[in-house]
């Protein structure tokens, strides 16, 4: 029998506008930005820890749940190219204190979207 948390899912929409990449989790409605793809990634990556531990540590599950716009989500669920990653959240876990330790990413990388100004 495996002993090992289930992870948490979150789906993470990345597109390029103009020389910025900009991550955004559908599930938590949290934005992150960064010059590159990978910077990007990492920035929402530690936003959604962040979030996680907040909401776990402070007993707030109910308010940690805020799911982007319907147009988010299908941009989401059009995109074509998309990756699953499985990333450590939390090493620590005692009896008073309990993170998730693993989270699943999945990422879609949008179309390239050029903002004209």
């Amino acid at each position: 029998m495996n002993k090992e948390p289930f992870p948490v899912s979150f789906s993470i929409l990345i597109r390029e506008d103009d020389a910025l990449f900009v991550a955004h989790c559908l599930e938590l409605d949290i934005v992150a930005t960064g010059p590159t793809l990978t910077e990007a990634k990492a920035c929402i990556i530690d936003l959604i820890r962040a979030q996680l531990d907040y909401a776990f540590n402070n007993d707030n599950l109910d308010n940690l749940y805020h799911p982007a716009p319907r147009e988010v989500w299908q941009e989401y669920y059009s995109c074509l190219h998309q990756e699953q990653e499985r990333v450590r959240v939390s090493e620590e876990e005692t009896l008073d204190r309990f993170v998730p330790p693993w989270i699943i990413a999945n990422t879609c990388r949008a179309e390239r979207k050029t903002v004209h100004g």
